[in-house]
């Protein structure tokens, strides 16, 4: 029995010497082949909000905080972070820089399954681009959102959202700016507008106003009266028989918004708020449409009936 249990107890102290020995030249290789770390990137990588958005231009905060140390470029890149990460960034390099104005990104588009004129039905995957590839959408105007949630999908921070009607918009006060939204829109109807610049126009169409009133309860039909109630600094101006936002310019754009028969000249940062309103609107002017024409038809039969 001794015979047989000596060599088993040679294997384990070999295997357990070999595999030290190892370890010890595997840590002693690491340290001569380590790469010097600056501390200041872990630094910097503490200080940004670590959502890797990507919309500094790199492969996450990471990558962003390594290109802010050894690489000199600029500390207000991340537009998530805002003011608050260059300040802090700022005290950790010795630097200063400027807060860049904050961009939003908005959808120029308001022709949900409700108002807009569909030409078929598409009964398949839940995703724009596959709906795109069939026709430019189910849509006629085929400058419409196609409503399926591949913006909302990439959000890192569900800015997004979308209602049963496949109407979608995006949450001013929740979007950090990061643009995946309007890399992923097949229809490029998701553009990024400034948070401060007041109004955006909510459609894309550049059909004349005759198609747009055919196909889309809620698309401009340049009608230029916008234009004309902002005449000084071009603050927006009809182009290819569509309303353009001049942000240069800051007029307000109010008396515009509600002058706008289509009601697409929408408050960036209110934006839900004033749909619901417009709705409300629309449907207490449809009530009172319907009294009046039932009004007329009482008092029509009511001659027709004194007149026999």
């Amino acid at each position: 029995m001794d015979i047989l249990i000596i060599p088993i107890i040679v294997g384990i102290l070999t295997l357990t010497l070999l595999g030290f020995l190892f370890g010890f030249g595997l840590a002693f290789i690491a340290q001569i082949f380590k790469v010097k770390v600056d501390p200041r990137v872990e630094q910097v990588i503490e200080a940004l909000p670590g959502i890797n958005c990507g919309a500094c231009g790199y492969p996450g905060c990471t990558g962003y905080a390594d290109a802010i140390v050894n690489k000199d470029v600029e500390i207000n890149l991340c537009s998530p972070g805002g003011g608050d990460v260059i300040a802090r960034i700022g005290e950790i390099l010795g630097k200063t820089a400027a807060v860049k104005e904050k961009m939003v990104a908005k959808v120029l588009c308001l022709g949900d399954d409700a108002i807009a004129k569909k030409d078929y039905t598409f009964n398949g995957e839940e995703d724009c681009l596959t709906v795109y590839n069939f026709f430019q959408g189910e849509k006629s105007c085929k400058y419409s959102c196609i409503g399926k949630g591949n913006c909302i999908r990439v959000c890192p921070v569900d800015a997004i959202k979308r209602d049963h009607y496949n109407r979608v918009w995006i949450n001013s006060d929740i979007c950090i700016g990061c643009e995946k939204c309007v890399t992923v829109c097949p229809t490029h109807v998701i553009k990024m507008v400034p948070l401060e610049g007041g109004h955006f126009v909510a459609c894309s169409s550049h059909y004349n106003g005759k198609t747009v009133r055919e196909i889309c309860k809620k698309g401009c039909i340049a009608c230029k009266i916008c234009e004309k109630l902002t005449p000084s600094d071009n603050r927006i101006v009809v182009e290819n028989n569509l309303a353009i936002v001049n942000y240069k310019s800051n007029t307000d754009l109010e008396p515009a918004a509600l002058k706008c028969p289509a009601h697409v000249i929408v408050p960036i940062k209110t934006q839900e708020a004033f749909l619901v309103q417009t709705l409300q609107k629309e449907k207490e002017l449809a009530l009172k449409k319907e009294q009046a024409k039932k009004a007329a038809e009482e008092k029509k039969a009511q001659e027709k009936a004194e007149k026999s």
